[in-house]
């Protein structure tokens, strides 16, 4: 007893210290779920927007006519592989996007079965419209389902953007059936509104971006309009003695000025007009119909 007495007044007692080493230990416990559980929750959200990324990246490459081919995207538990052409097994150009460890991705729905998402040339619609999910391969319940709409839009399940939000990332690539054909225009003519400043017009002489066969025309530039420069790609992904289907790449992210685009052979011809803010795009007279997303 006196012994006991000695300690309690010399320090902790062994029952104190044993109580503390208990604290500390279920802190410790605690913290290390916190940030398990955390670290589940960054690799899952920063995981199925590298996935959606790769998606999108395939739809871009087919709407910009990247080696005059469609693209797609093989899916399978552990990575994505972008792949050129519509054939997988047979295609010889193809990028693995492996996922996390921690990441798995499971309950791959798509039309015609198999697991392949391949997007068609001038729309970006695919007929492999379906979903899959990504969850934590130690936690299937922490999941995050995506859905490929039948026009080749890549978005959450749970959160399927309004129209108004999709209408503004589907301007970065339309494309346009004029109905005639570009082989004998001379002049690519770009007009910027940039008030109160004058209209900025820019003329490019659209001979040295045709193929030797005329074929195909290939144009892309940039042009710094008071402030940010706007960058855009006109190009042709059909083109013949009679007919064009006409393909511009203009990101709305980037660009910021209103721009009316025009050919130029005997007449001017009027293609399209974007408004700055891109909630807008005019036809013109010569533009045709319009057949991008």
């Amino acid at each position: 007893m006196q012994n006991y007495e000695i300690m309690k007044k010399n320090g902790f007692t062994l029952i104190e210290i044993l109580i503390s080493l208990a604290a500390v230990m279920l802190l410790g416990s605690i913290a290390l779920v916190s940030f398990r559980a955390s670290r589940n929750v960054r690799e899952l959200s920063t995981g199925s927007q590298n996935i959606m990324q790769v998606l999108r990246r395939a739809q871009e490459q087919t709407l910009a006519g990247q080696n005059n081919s469609s693209w797609g995207v093989h899916v399978e538990p552990n990575k994505l592989v972008l792949f050129e052409g519509t054939d997988y097994g047979a295609s010889t150009n193809k990028t693995d996007y492996p996922v996390s460890s921690l990441l798995e991705i499971a309950n791959i729905s798509l039309a015609g079965g198999g697991s392949d998402i391949v997007f068609k040339r001038v729309t970006g619609d695919t007929d492999n419209n379906g979903s899959f999910v990504i969850h934590v391969a130690a936690e299937p319940s922490n999941s995050f389902s995506l859905t490929i709409a039948p026009s080749g839009k890549v978005y959450q399940t749970t959160s399927f953007p309004p129209p108004s939000v999709l209408r503004s990332v589907d301007m970065r690539h339309l494309s346009f059936n004029l109905g005639w054909s570009i082989k004998p225009a001379v002049t690519l003519r770009l007009t910027f509104s940039d008030p109160p400043n004058p209209d900025i017009v820019q003329d490019i002489a659209m001979a040295g971006f045709f193929n030797p066969g005329q074929t195909v025309f290939d144009w892309s530039g940039t042009y710094a309009i008071g402030g940010p420069d706007q960058a855009l790609r006109i190009h042709t992904t059909a083109l013949t003695d009679t007919d064009t289907v006409l393909s511009i790449d203009r990101d709305c992210r980037k660009n910021t000025k209103k721009l009316a685009i025009s050919i130029i052979d005997i007449i001017t011809k009027s293609i399209a007009t974007y408004e700055a803010n891109c909630a807008t795009i005019t036809l013109g007279a010569y533009g045709g119909t319009q057949i991008g997303p």
